[in-house]
């Protein structure tokens, strides 16, 4: 199963993005020039890298949607062999025989 660590590293690094876009947005004074194309072209790199955090976050969440059918696969999984186990033992098949196979 997938940690968790990678994901909140995206949503953090998404918030501080939206943050540096609402600071550069409210603590600029209006800019003439080359300051406001500076001040464009950091937005679009926010805007950029804030699309990038949700593409990141949607991929996340898919692989952890898909580690969750896989572990749920294997228990299933496993209740069926234990129930087969169980199944055989009350046949009167030994463990011996459980352990080696056929």
């Amino acid at each position: 199963m997938m940690r968790a660590g990678p994901m909140y590293g995206l949503v953090l690094g998404g918030m501080l993005s939206a943050g540096v876009a609402a600071a550069c947005g409210a603590a600029s004074p209006p800019a003439h020039g080359a300051e406001r194309g500076k001040v464009v072209k950091a937005h679009k790199a926010v805007a950029s890298h804030a699309a990038e955090v949700a593409k990141l976050q949607r991929e996340v969440a898919e692989q952890e949607a898909r580690s969750r059918q896989a572990s749920q696969r294997l228990r299933e999984q496993d209740q069926a062999l234990e129930r087969l186990r169980r199944q055989l033992k009350a046949a009167g098949v030994s463990d011996e025989a459980l352990a080696t196979g056929p």
